[in-house]
């Protein structure tokens, strides 16, 4: 797929994590792989609900800037560690959605056994340590959290979605946060009921066929 259309899509999931609350001022970062060797990432000190596609940078796996006027997002380093271990993933989206954050800030797993959607669409989300930001050396620490899954709950920082395109990493990131009110809800109303084993099961050997 062309650079062009890449970044009209960095551009509208941009948009979409803040039209929908899911990031705030300048918030977050999204990335896409564009080949074997680069990837287009937002850039850093820009809100990303407002982006244009000068805005967006191109690197290589190891970070170097290939092309744009700004300098990549400083998470750049938690793109990467994605990319370079999982090949299959074509698109990270990070963002700061209030309920999925407030678990993450509190190291409170959330439940992955209440909505089949989940278990379908999502899978497991993992509960990371916190990472400093910035630290490059530090994101290493994330590999093991996203070898075979496809969302993260970053301790003290957010969440992080992977996807086979752009729409897929974006919706899974609607899908967490979702989860996490309904988590806040029904446990509000004095606990959550788990989907028996049996069936929880069944549901992970579907997704196996996805």
């Amino acid at each position: 797929m062309s650079k062009k259309i890449q970044s009209a899509s960095l551009i509208k999931y941009g948009s979409l994590l803040y039209q929908n609350g899911l990031i705030e001022g300048l918030d977050g970062n999204l990335s896409i792989r564009l080949d074997k060797k680069s990837i287009l990432i937002t850039p850093s000190g820009l809100p990303k609900g407002f982006l244009k596609p000068k805005d967006l940078i191109v690197a290589d796996l190891s970070g170097r800037k290939i092309s744009g006027s700004r300098n990549a997002s400083s998470e750049i380093a938690m793109h990467l560690q994605v990319y370079q271990n999982r090949p299959d993933i074509w698109a990270c989206c990070h963002a700061h959605p209030p309920f999925a954050t407030a678990f993450a800030a509190a190291g409170k797993k959330l439940p992955e056994n209440i909505l089949p959607e989940m278990i379908l669409f999502v899978g497991n989300i993992r509960l990371a340590e916190y990472i400093p930001t910035g630290v490059a050396s530090q994101w290493k620490k994330l590999a093991k959290y996203i070898n075979k899954d496809n969302a993260v709950l970053l301790g003290n920082h957010g969440v992080l979605t992977l996807g086979r395109d752009m729409p897929e990493a974006y919706f899974r990131m609607e899908a967490v946060e979702h989860l996490a009110r309904i988590a806040w809800l029904g446990k509000s109303l004095g606990g959550l009921k788990p989907l028996d084993k049996k069936e929880v099961t069944r549901l992970k050997k579907l997704k196996e066929k996805f």
